[in-house]
């Protein structure tokens, strides 16, 4: 019963290293049967123990891998983003020029240009005739 006991408080602080001592225990037909079943309750639940904290590693790994995965794709999701800004800054430039280069083409067929120009030829006559 004692040994049981240690092993039990063994178990209890974490330390499984003497998981051996319940098995044996358990296998023990000179024990009464209420001290085995107890030992093999209690070996029962070390294995139920391990095998959560075997998962809860498990899924923390496999946390820590969607955590990368999601870090990397929002590093490609950055790139992506500085690179769409810098097209589109490009696109309103070419935008700009091309709105640009109609309003000059409206200005320049507009009546009110050619009038303009016309004066102009009209005083350079004037002044080149005059000297």
């Amino acid at each position: 019963m004692n040994a049981l006991a240690s092993t039990c408080e063994s178990i209890a602080q974490g330390r499984f290293e003497e998981i051996d001592m319940l098995y044996e225990i358990v296998a023990n037909d000179a024990l009464p049967s209420d001290i085995r079943e107890l030992a093999e309750t209690f070996g029962s639940m070390v294995v139920q123990i391990e095998a959560r904290e075997f998962h809860g590693k498990q899924l923390i790994d496999e946390l820590k891998e969607a955590q990368r995965q999601l870090e990397a794709a929002q590093k490609q999701l950055v790139r992506e983003n500085t690179n769409l800004k810098q097209k589109l800054k490009k696109l309103d430039v070419q935008y700009d020029e091309s709105q640009a280069e109609i309003e000059i083409q409206e200005i320049v067929e507009s009546d009110y240009f050619r009038e303009l120009q016309d004066r102009a030829k009209s005083l350079r006559a004037k002044f080149n005739s005059g000297t």
